[in-house]
């Protein structure tokens, strides 16, 4: 009786601990690589951060610039300015070389609402004699609600030659505390990857 009663408090905090578990992973979900394209040799890459944060920009670019070779972050080359001005982007790029793109962006951020029922058990009274009566007591276990938040990024490598994608990866976080710690999660599995596919 006492070991049932047991089970079912630890079931309870087994539940209550898995609420309230933050999974601050960032996994690559899926990803594709243009076939036709077999193998890469850019001399200059440009990495870019599409966001009008500012600061989160030249975060995100010169995360992206110190794990890549032969980088150089977008924000360096390429004014808030010049962002707004398609032709002023695509001068200051053939200015200075550059022959390959990484562009990071954010897709989408979602919240799940789980909900996690509660249970009803009926465990005896404590008192041997009184087990052989009607007497039960009911125990119920809590019910909990948590939410989750996923953000979804993408990382794009281009061929600035012809403005088509080579490879493109998708990543995803749960409950990430910080939009910038996500971030760089997301540029350090990207470059990871990168490298894996022998892209960079």
């Amino acid at each position: 009786m006492y070991k049932r009663l047991s089970a079912v408090l630890l079931m309870s905090l087994l539940v209550l601990l898995a609420a309230s578990a933050v999974d601050e992973a960032s996994n690559l979900t899926t990803s594709w690589r243009d076939p036709s394209v077999t193998r890469v040799t850019f001399t200059k890459i440009v990495v870019a951060f599409t966001s009008k944060d500012t600061d989160l920009r030249r975060r995100v670019e010169g995360g992206l610039a110190r794990r890549i070779p032969r980088s150089v972050a977008a924000n360096t080359i390429v004014t808030d300015e010049q962002l707004k001005d398609r032709e002023a982007v695509k001068a200051q790029l053939q200015a200075n070389a550059v022959d390959g793109a990484i562009v990071v962006r954010l897709v989408d951020f979602k919240r799940d609402t789980i909900v996690t029922e509660g249970e009803t058990w009926y465990v005896g009274l404590p008192n041997f004699w009184d087990t052989w009566d009607t007497l039960w007591m009911p125990v119920n276990t809590a019910s909990y609600v948590y939410e989750n938040k996923i953000v979804t990024a993408d990382i794009i490598l281009y061929s600035v030659a012809t403005a088509k994608p080579v490879w493109v990866g998708r990543l995803k976080s749960t409950n990430p505390k910080f939009l910038k710690g996500l971030l760089d999660e997301l540029v350090e599995a990207g470059a990871k990857e990168l490298r894996k596919q022998k892209l960079i």
